[in-house]
């Protein structure tokens, strides 16, 4: 007979595993994963980057307001190129959609280490898609949030999301400490300058796209958009139909001579609809939609202003910080983060409703 003690340990231990989402995690399967650790991983590198990116044109020496300006450009490019490659992902393939956004990744990182042109590098930031607020962009976290809606059910799906959103934040926070304190190792090597070490955390930035696309090879095809099939009509009808099909397209043929346009127009206006990128969002949901993106604009407008690498500028101007420890205190900022996207979130929700 069980112990009691053990009883309830073990009532305990099932129960914070519920709640952290460990059961669904444990469920999720080799997919799930994947698409985890390489958001775990874009966002260390969306981080590290962050951290240097506006000390690394200063150190070019660029202009406050030419930091400013590129910025500017390259979150509009982001948004233009993101948006086709979104619209585009369920008919190339997410997989492919996810291995090109890693290569260009993998490419903007080493023109950013090699090339010193502003306009090369502004090109690069564009489809290679850096982030300048160290948050996510570009068209990855559209596609992959698709993909892990259809790789897991919805009763598992707050635990999954959660989960892809804490591993985000971890990254993030991570990419800051340790391309902080790379920077500060490396600048003090002999025959390095603050732009040599600011230059290495871009190849980092490169491996890490490297990493992600071929990581993307090991996804399966249940990452794919599946349209459900129509089912087909019996046998019999069929037949059936098939028996009169003459009679009646003779007739049709004789007395409705614009059948054949009506049938026509009808089937261009499914190949029009089978190409529009909103034929799959119903009317409510559009709405809802514009509801949604309207209050994100408003949120994007004011954080616009601050973007996390002009942050970390203003902190090295004013208090000439070392790297290790700006890095520091942004990823101890970062961290403070996680409370609010934890696991149990969607199970305390639950529960309180």
């Amino acid at each position: 007979m069980a112990n009691p003690s053990q009883t309830r340990l073990r009532n305990a231990g099932s129960w914070i595993a519920r709640e952290l989402g460990l059961h669904t995690m444990h469920r999720a399967g080799r997919d799930v994963y994947i698409i985890i650790l390489t958001r775990y991983l874009r966002m260390y590198a969306y981080g590290s980057v962050a951290l240097v990116l506006a000390l690394y044109f200063r150190a070019q020496g660029l202009s406050d307001s030419q930091i400013g300006f590129f910025m500017t450009l390259t979150l509009l490019g982001d948004v233009v190129v993101s948006l086709l490659l979104t619209l585009v992902a369920d008919h190339m393939g997410r997989r492919r959609i996810l291995m090109l956004g890693a290569l260009g990744m993998a490419a903007s990182g080493a023109v950013f280490a090699l090339c010193g042109r502003y306009w090369v590098l502004l090109a690069a930031a564009v489809v290679g898609v850096v982030s300048p607020s160290g948050n996510e962009i570009g068209p990855f976290r559209a596609v992959e949030e698709s993909a892990l809606a259809g790789l897991v059910g919805e009763e598992g799906r707050a635990d999954v999301f959660t989960w892809y959103v804490a591993f985000a934040v971890l990254g993030t926070s991570t990419g800051l400490i340790v391309g902080g304190q790379a920077v500060d190792a490396l600048s003090a090597r002999q025959g390095w300058t603050d732009l040599d070490a600011y230059r290495a955390v871009f190849w980092i930035y490169t491996a890490v796209g490297l990493v992600k696309a071929v990581s993307t090879l090991a996804l399966s095809q249940k990452c794919e958009q599946h349209t459900p099939s129509t089912p087909s009509k019996p046998d019999r009808l069929s037949s059936e139909e098939g028996e009169t099909e003459p009679l009646l397209s003779a007739a049709d043929d004789d007395t409705h001579p614009a059948a054949t346009s009506n049938v026509a127009s009808s089937a261009e206006g499914k190949h029009e609809k089978r190409w529009n990128p909103f034929a799959s969002i119903s009317p409510k949901s559009r709405a809802i939609l514009f509801k949604l993106c309207s209050l994100f604009f408003l949120d994007s407008l004011g954080s616009g202003m601050v973007p996390f690498s002009l942050i970390n500028y203003y902190l090295d101007r004013k208090f000439s910080l070392p790297k290790g420890k700006l890095g520091g205190i942004m990823s101890a900022t970062w961290s403070v983060l996680i409370p609010y996207v934890a696991p149990p979130l969607p199970h305390a929700a639950s529960a309180s409703c």
